[in-house]
């Protein structure tokens, strides 16, 4: 499959064609679909890199379909497109902006042909500049920038509090903006620079508690850890060290591991989790409910919480399945010590659901999508 794959949705067929010679013309595998129906299956099937989206379509207009990626946490880079007054453009790609989805440009029609080209080399090339060469220098250079998912907090009665937040990564990009962690990730992991990653992503957030603690703003912060960081036996030493160099509580400090990780060296995993323990640090196994653990290592391994995985959470609308499991897996942590979070949670019906089975806590879109230290901080304010 190609690198570079563009799905365009457009009730017009001609004009998708023509989008789809232009596109292939410059190095794209392209895909035209007319429907929102087709346009939703496609999307699934062919996994965009970049897609274009005419606004207005007599089934389904294109910011319903921008929802819908958001709602996906779509990665691709998304243009928008349409005969629509520009106003109307400018506020669809804020919206999208809004959303958190990748938006890298706006076409007005009638579409010509030198600006479709250069709009989509320019996304070409921003899918193609994350390299190994690229992240060794983001990484010194510290062009990673840390935003933070707030975890509502259930206290008793009707109580909600921000107590803790998720530090997720992003890649500054001097030439292309914000890029999303799934196109660095895996390259990090594969080339040996998840480690610097990981300890310039520790850094930054345990530094970010010390600026908010000094402006009066008390949390925790959960760092995930990458399966390949779990036969460093330094790493709870590294950690340990960065949170008393500035002054930081340890049991602020929150480390998140998946469910498939943990059981993958099961004696390495409990001797590092155990330190984190012990050096006073809580860990967490995220992504519960999707793996195949076995619950008796489960059981042996020294969390102190569960997270139960989105693909759950987001059914629990449309699936008593998904509520019997969710039910039974706060149930499983409780019995064993555990506190439990919820992730995925997208509607008001759903925090109600994961509160009423007694999770502690919850995040998800309906709370607040992964914030700035500045716009977390003053969401925090007007929240709590």
């Amino acid at each position: 499959m190609n690198q570079n794959r563009l799905l365009v949705i457009d009730d017009e067929p001609g004009i998708g064609e023509f989008i789809k010679e232009v596109a292939e013309g410059v190095g794209f595998e392209a895909r035209i679909t007319t429907t929102p129906d087709d346009f939703r299956r496609t999307y699934r099937s062919f996994s965009p890199t970049a897609i274009i989206l005419d606004l207005v379509m007599p089934e389904a207009d294109g910011v319903e379909l921008l929802r819908y990626l958001a709602e996906d946490r779509c990665q691709a880079q998304i243009m928008v497109a349409s005969g629509v007054d520009p106003r109307v453009l400018a506020t669809a790609r804020r919206i999208g902006d809004a959303y958190g989805l990748q938006m890298s440009g706006m076409l007005e029609k009638p579409i010509m042909v030198p600006g479709l080209q250069a709009l989509l080399r320019k996304t070409s090339q921003i899918h193609n500049s994350v390299n190994e060469q690229g992240l060794s220098q983001a990484i010194a250079e510290r062009q990673l920038v840390v935003h933070f998912q707030p975890k509502l907090t259930f206290a008793n009665g009707a109580g909600q509090t921000i107590e803790a937040v998720e530090a997720l990564v992003r890649w500054q990009h001097p030439q292309w903006g914000l890029v999303m962690p799934d196109k660095f990730i895996t390259l990090a992991e594969q080339t040996g620079l998840i480690l610097p990653l990981t300890d310039l992503v520790a850094r930054m957030a345990i530094e970010q508690l010390a600026a908010w603690e000094e402006e009066g703003l008390r949390l925790s912060v959960a760092v995930n850890l990458a399966p390949q960081l779990l036969n460093r036996l330094e790493l709870p030493d590294r950690l340990a060290e960065l949170a008393d160099e500035h002054s930081i509580d340890r049991s602020r400090l929150v480390m998140e591991i998946t469910e498939s990780a943990a059981m993958a060296d099961t004696g390495r995993t409990m001797d590092i989790l155990a330190r984190f323990r012990i050096k006073g640090m809580g860990v967490s196994i995220d992504d519960f409910g999707t793996g195949y653990s076995s619950l008796v290592a489960l059981c042996r391994m020294p969390f102190n919480e569960l997270k139960i995985d989105k693909s759950l959470v987001t059914e629990l609308h449309k699936s008593e399945e998904a509520k019997l499991i969710v039910r039974s897996i706060v149930d499983l942590a409780h019995n064993l010590g555990l506190s439990v979070c919820a992730e995925g949670t997208e509607t008001a019906d759903a925090v109600d659901f994961v509160r009423s089975c007694g999770c502690k806590s919850t995040q998800g879109y309906y709370i607040s999508k992964p914030l700035a230290p500045d716009a977390l901080r003053a969401f925090i304010l007007s929240r709590n």
